[in-house]
């Protein structure tokens, strides 16, 4: 029997027999312990395999406790449920075990339901409206008993969602972790553009609508997914897999579109061209003056980013440049620069070339360069004529047409990735993306699918977190930017906290760009797995550098999964302890797996060390640590340290390989930067006393030099190819040799950038030589 009955009724015997007040209350609080010794006997409670239990009582309380750690997060609605009712299913997670329920939300009907997947710490709440409703109902998980002690991590609603270690109130994952690093990781899993996540991550932690929220339809469902884990990382990915699983989009690969495969250049803010060109030969003339010298140099851009100079724009901005919608009284964008409508401060006035800047038009340009572009775009300016043709919400194109008519356009230009800046601008400025229920996603949607029907991919810039959530919708957003503008030392912590959202979404993150010179901007963009763009002055880039990147033909060898903080990094801030950040990037190849490991301190003023072991990168054995810099290494057992000592402003880079079976730890090319990233080391085959090597070589490519650690001197053989003499180090165990491929035979013209392929085979006595074991390097 519900609560308000049995209260009721008692209230009934009052009137009926004439109790006392004091009597009538006497028999009310029995009413009202009979009733709560009847709800907790009925309490519905389900346990999985991985250490979750649900309960839900009827009261309304429900709790979620995982046995190890032992950690309960309970909340309440505050009401009593009818109709509660076990249940299982299956769903694209898996299959679960569910209690489905109602309740009244004032005086609004709804319906929840908690499932708890069988094999998988995971849990989803879901409630919705039985009928229209003018207001969001109440959050639900809203969970006010929770763990002690937990760190609290989540991004805030500023342009690049930068990391805080504090509780952010918007549409965000939120991270709560202890000092063991078990960690459980909550955020909604649908509305992303109209979602919040609420409290302070203290005394609640709860899941909802942002209340400017308004007019929600009969059926309005918000879920909200909790991933629980040992490891914040691992704890991560199983929250943004299972998002993705949840949306049913599938994993994006390293290479996916253009911008992530191969080298380009990039005129964005803080690059020789942005908004800069040498005016006695225009801007396209500059530019195509550009791309005839790298030709010309062997330097292989792949593609060329056009910004915000190329097309129509107004004198009215948003945010820092205008003030409520007045002009800029410098309306020009760069003052030493011919005056026009393409350099402006201001918002899209019109989507097309300006004939300043490209006489005739942008298709001719493209195809006078002969490179795919990426374009760029920012808000609708106000007073565009856009507003008398199509529907636009506040700052966005919402109308299926529009993108139609944009995405026809590009596409017919030669354009292979739109770039949509200014998204956080969009949303502030856009009042419906916050409380139409679906505006924002009417913008996201339509840019998406605009695209895609075109075989054209989209960049997300200056996005607010719900960006990235929402983008896990999408197979054709492949790139987000995750620093701010011109990537430097001082963005590398966010960019990495951020880039960790990014690939947790399946969107791989951006740096911005930075000059080709700069060695360590290069490392850390590369390691990222997203793209590599520079904005060097014609001239003065540093080709060697860039080899250090690419192959001949421009693609980029990089890791398969970015550079992402380490667990350390993470309880070290939430400690507030400044010490060197630590970030790890993977190559996996089944039977050889590689770690590279960047390293740097946070307060430049001081030297610092940091001791890390390969355990804690997932090694199971023995490895190698090779120094790139500083070209030395050490063998390593799986439990011992590695020390790392850095210098003020030094980086630390570090690739970490298995010693396997055969006894050989395989470094890679020597020439990279991602040495066994596999678009040069297509294979790594490990077994008893021998390693398989495939090797890539682009057309124009003859000899790479490979290199490694061994026991002893290897003995080498290729097939498709030969090799030169081995130089081994009987002192450190290092070796080194050159492969050529042979000439003669042509490259795969299947694959879109034909290779050759040679196989090269290691074969050794290991153990021979004792290793000398111990912290740092020694050598």
């Amino acid at each position: 029997m519900p609560f308000y009955s049995i209260k009721q009724g008692c209230l009934k015997l009052d009137q009926a027999k004439g109790c006392s007040k004091a009597a009538t209350k006497q028999i009310i609080g029995a009413c009202i312990a009979l009733t709560c010794f009847y709800l907790q006997a009925n309490a519905a409670s389900v346990t999985n395999s991985a250490g979750l239990s649900i309960t839900l009582n009827p009261d309304g309380n429900y709790a979620v406790q995982s046995a190890l750690p032992a950690w309960t997060f309970g909340g309440g609605i505050g009401r009593p449920v009818k109709k509660a009712a076990p249940g299982s299913g299956s769903d694209s997670l898996g299959q679960y075990q569910r209690v489905s329920f109602e309740w009244m939300d004032g005086l609004s009907p709804m319906g929840g339901e908690i499932r708890l997947y069988n094999d998988q710490p995971l849990v989803l709440f879901s409630e919705s409206c039985r009928t229209a409703v003018k207001s969001p109902p109440a959050p639900f998980p809203d969970f006010k008993k929770l763990p002690a002690d937990l760190h609290l991590f989540s991004y805030r609603q500023e342009p690049f969602a930068p990391p805080q270690f504090a509780a952010n109130d918007c549409s965000t994952p939120w991270l709560l972790f202890d000092d063991e690093a078990n960690a459980m990781v909550i955020s909604p899993a649908a509305h992303f553009m109209v979602a919040s996540m609420i409290g302070d991550g203290k005394s609640r932690v709860a899941s909802g609508f942002n209340q400017k929220l308004t007019n929600l339809p009969a059926g309005f469902s918000l879920q909200t997914l909790l991933a629980f884990g040992h490891g914040i990382n691992r704890t991560w990915d199983l929250w943004g897999q299972s998002l993705r699983r949840w949306e049913g989009v599938k994993a994006l690969h390293n290479d996916a579109d253009a911008i992530l495969k191969y080298l380009g250049y990039w005129t964005d803010n803080g690059a020789f061209y942005y908004y800069n060109f040498d005016v006695s030969k225009g801007y396209s003339g500059s530019l195509e003056l550009l791309v005839a010298y790298y030709r010309q140099e062997a330097i292989p851009i792949r593609y060329l980013q056009l910004d915000s100079w190329w097309y129509y724009k107004t004198t009215s901005g948003v945010d820092d440049q205008t003030v409520n919608g007045k002009k800029n009284p410098e309306s020009k964008k760069n003052p030493g620069m011919p005056d026009g409508e393409w350099n402006r401060y201001g918002g899209l006035s019109e989507y097309k070339a300006h004939p300043y800047v490209f006489p005739m038009g942008l298709e001719a340009f493209q195809k006078s360069i002969g490179l795919p572009l990426i374009t760029h775009n920012r808000w609708i300016a106000p007073e565009s004529p856009y507003h008398q043709n199509y529907e636009i919400s506040g700052l966005a194109a919402v109308d299926p047409k529009w993108w139609n008519d944009v995405a026809d356009y590009l596409h017919n230009a030669g354009v292979q990735t739109y770039e949509q800046d200014w998204l956080y601008s969009i949303y502030q400025h856009s009042p419906a993306f916050s409380s139409d229920p679906g505006m924002a996603e009417r913008f996201l949607d339509n840019m998406a699918r605009a695209c895609n029907e075109r075989g054209m991919t989209v960049q997300y810039c200056m996005p607010y977190p719900c960006y990235f959530l929402q983008g896990s919708r999408y197979d054709n957003l492949t790139t987000i930017r995750t620093s701010s503008d011109r990537f430097g030392r001082n963005h590398w912590p966010s960019f990495l906290y951020t880039s960790r959202f990014a690939y947790s979404m399946g969107i791989r993150p951006w740096s911005d760009v930075f000059n080709s010179a700069e060695t360590n901007n290069l490392l850390l963009s590369t390691l990222s797995s997203g793209p590599v763009g520079i904005g060097d002055a014609m001239g003065l880039e540093d080709k060697e550098n860039l080899f250090k990147v690419v192959r001949a033909d421009g693609v980029i060898v990089k890791p398969d999964e970015p550079a992402l903080p380490m667990d350390c990094s993470y309880l070290a801030a939430a400690h507030e302890n400044r010490s060197p950040m630590l970030a790890a990037a993977f190559s996996d190849h089944g039977d050889v797996k590689t770690a590279y490991l960047f390293a740097f301190n946070q307060v430049t003023s001081e030297t610092n060390e940091v001791r890390i072991s390969p355990a804690d990168l997932g090694f199971a054995g023995p490895v190698y640590a090779y120094n790139y810099f500083a070209g030395t290494g050490r063998r390593l057992e799986a439990g011992q340290n590695l020390s790392v000592l850095l210098n003020q402003k030094a980086v630390g880079y570090y690739i970490i390989t298995s010693i396997g079976k055969s006894g050989t730890a395989f470094l890679g090319d020597a020439g990279k930067l991602v040495s066994n990233g596999k678009q040069r080391i297509a294979s790594l085959k490990d077994k008893e006393g021998e390693m398989s090597i495939g090797v890539r070589f682009s057309p124009t490519e003859k000899t790479v030099t490979l290199h490694g650690y061994s026991a002893t001197a290897p003995n080498v053989s290729v097939t498709a190819g030969e090799a030169g003499p081995v130089k081994f180090n009987a002192d450190t165990g290092q070796f080194a040799f050159e492969v050529h491929a042979d000439l003669g035979i042509q490259p795969d013209k299947t694959q879109a950038d034909p290779t050759r392929y040679i196989t090269v085979v290691l074969t050794n006595q290991p153990n021979k030589l004792t290793a000398k074991l111990g912290d740092g390097f020694g050598h």
